[in-house]
């Protein structure tokens, strides 16, 4: 009776009961984060308490920084060491990609940044910098010979990679190159192979790491021209530190007096620092350009709602590509995966043996890979893909092997008297698996599709790799442009949440129909009632 009346009660909640109290506390949590924005206590003394000073790069862009052989090598890393020298601390370095850097930064994982960051007026106002110490620029790599890409003007008919979340990208948007145009990439690296496999016209980086990059590794390659737009480098670090804001500018001057910089400069550049290079860059810190803004505080968890509404249309749009990229994947892949779940199941062995090494050598190797191989691989063999065809295969085939293990241990989960009675009345192997095993298949594998559905969700995230620009994509910039990383991916979060709410809550009505018997609110028969056994004559 107890457990009767607990699952009439459980009835009559209503359906969006749950949502609605995700959505509270969400906002909930929103509120408090915003409101914790007391300033917090300058790091200088617990550096110095510590013994470490500790560093965050993203070690992918030499001559600047790069992993290389289990140690940190580059010209940031030498100048970042020598600034803990003059601290009278080590240094401890942290590798972390580009697009969360800043998070990073704001949460306290480390104490600087020193990962070539240019400093730009929407970074300013989050964050603090040092002095600038390196004066760069965004140049234009082409194929060698390549003479209808010579000057940052005949990029607007062009194809142009860049590395997202960079000045290089806001610099060829500032051109005036159309968004479609616009191919962003995680790494430079990635960009320059697509200008080699001739995908891409050209791609905007800092000179010195496009001179490194194709000197080491894409001898089809080179520069064109001469620096288009000027930048330079600083040292990033929390806002509300005035004390070691000012420690690193004093260290930053000690190097540049006594020639540790000018050595540092020739080792990874590969010439002699430019006469009057670091006049320039005192005159630069003069002119203000550096706006250390160390006096302002700030939270690591703050919220800006203006920059949130302003984001939100991009945002919208990008979860529209990954909605796309989701049910196109499943559109394909189911199908795949039926037919590789009923090869599995053959009694002929090639064809069983065909599908148990696709199924297990996908699920073995992670989605990123077969991405890559899609995307970056396929043109070795001449077969060259676009963008959006790559992801769509890409993420097809991935799904197929997961969903022909779901549907094969559904059927494998039918009573075999299911078939046997199929057969008896006259029904082929085809038929009886059509209409009698797979709907009753169906109903049985519902959950586990439905993880796999929010599992794909999330997954057409990897596909920023090749460039597309979905839902996590448009965070990332965005939180790299804006500064306000905290701000940007509570967005994203309920953006995903709004798309998965909707695909679980629909699968639950799905089980609901097709499982009539376990209905709420409908009597489970009763026994019939005793009485007299009539006796049956004969």
């Amino acid at each position: 009776m107890r457990a009767y009346a607990a699952s009439r009660l459980e009835g009559s909640i209503p359906r969006w009961c749950g949502f609605r109290a995700i959505l509270v506390a969400l906002a909930a949590l929103a509120l408090l984060v915003s409101a914790s924005g007391a300033s917090r206590a300058d790091d200088l003394d617990q550096i110095r308490s510590r013994g470490t000073l500790i560093i965050g790069s993203d070690a992918t862009y030499p001559p600047f920084e790069l992993f290389k052989d289990d140690k940190y090598e580059g010209f940031d890393i030498d100048l970042g060491n020598e600034i803990g020298k003059e601290l009278g601390v080590r240094t401890e370095w942290v590798n972390v990609a580009w697009d969360g850097i800043f998070a990073a930064l704001k949460g306290g994982k480390f104490d600087l940044v020193m990962s070539d960051v240019v400093l730009t007026p929407p970074r300013m106002k989050e964050m603090a910098f040092s002095e600038p110490y390196f004066l760069s620029g965004q140049a234009i790599a082409r194929r060698k010979g390549d003479t209808s890409v010579s000057k940052p003007e005949d990029l607007l008919t062009k194809r142009v990679g860049v590395q997202i979340e960079t000045t290089g990208q806001a610099a060829v948007k500032k051109l005036g190159v159309p968004d479609d145009r616009i191919i962003k990439y995680n790494t430079m690296q990635l960009a320059l192979l697509d200008v080699r496999n001739g995908r891409d016209d050209a791609a905007v980086g800092d000179i010195p790491a496009l001179k490194a990059m194709i000197l080491k590794g894409y001898p089809e390659l080179e520069v064109a021209g001469p620096v288009f737009k000027h930048e330079h480098y600083g040292v990033v670090m929390r806002l509300g530190e005035p004390r070691l804001l000012a420690a690193v500018n004093e260290a930053l001057d000690r190097i540049m007096a006594d020639g540790r910089y000018a050595r540092i400069y020739r080792k990874w550049i590969g010439e002699p620092l430019p006469a009057g290079s670091i006049d320039e860059l005192h005159r630069i810190r003069a002119e203000g350009t550096s706006m250390g803004a160390a006096s302002k505080t700030g939270s690591a968890f703050s919220i800006r709602w203006d920059v949130l509404g302003k984001t939100v249309p991009l945002m919208a749009r990008g979860a529209r590509m990954t909605l796309l990229l989701t049910l196109l994947t499943l559109v394909f892949g189911t199908p795949l995966g039926l037919i590789f779940a009923l090869m599995r199941l053959s009694s002929v062995r090639p064809l069983r043996w065909l599908s148990i090494v696709y199924v297990e050598v996908v699920r073995g190797t992670p989605m990123l890979i077969l991405i890559f191989v899609v995307y970056y691989v396929m043109p070795a063999v001449h077969i060259s893909l676009p963008q959006f065809q790559s992801a769509v295969i890409a993420l097809s085939l991935n799904a197929a092997a997961y969903i022909s293990e779901i549907l094969r241990a559904g059927i494998e989960s039918i009573d075999s008297g299911q078939m046997e009675a199929a057969r008896a009345l006259g029904m082929d192997y085809r038929a009886a698996m059509r209409w009698v095993i797979l709907p009753q298949t169906i109903r049985r594998v519902l959950p586990p599709m439905t993880n796999e559905g929010v599992a794909l969700l999330k997954d057409s995230s990897l596909v920023s790799l090749i460039g597309m620009t979905e839902l996590a994509r448009v965070g990332s910039e965005q939180a790299a442009e804006t500064g306000s990383p905290i701000t940007i991916y509570l967005g994203v979060a309920l953006f995903y949440l709004a798309m998965t709410l909707p695909l679980t809550y629909a699968v639950h009505l799905l089980e609901r129909r097709y499982q009539p018997v376990s209905r709420p609110g409908r009597p489970t028969p009763a026994a019939a009632p005793a009485g007299p056994v009539k006796e049956i004559a004969g």
